[in-house]
């Protein structure tokens, strides 16, 4: 896949967008890829930990 610059994804990828916060404009935050892997491997109850708003992307 690399040759070609095209990557897969798993099932539930589009559930990403949970992970985050919506801007203002329409914008999801960006995070880290720390925060992510931190939320998933310490996430318990199926509970997402939404990250501070960034007032900078804002």
């Amino acid at each position: 896949m690399r040759n070609f610059d095209c990557w897969t994804c798993g099932h539930y990828t589009y559930r990403l967008k949970d992970t985050t916060n919506r801007l203002a404009d329409g914008r999801y935050q960006l995070l880290t890829a720390e925060h992510v892997f931190k939320d998933y491997q310490f996430s318990t109850d199926n509970q997402v930990a939404l990250p501070e708003l960034d007032e900078a992307a804002v």
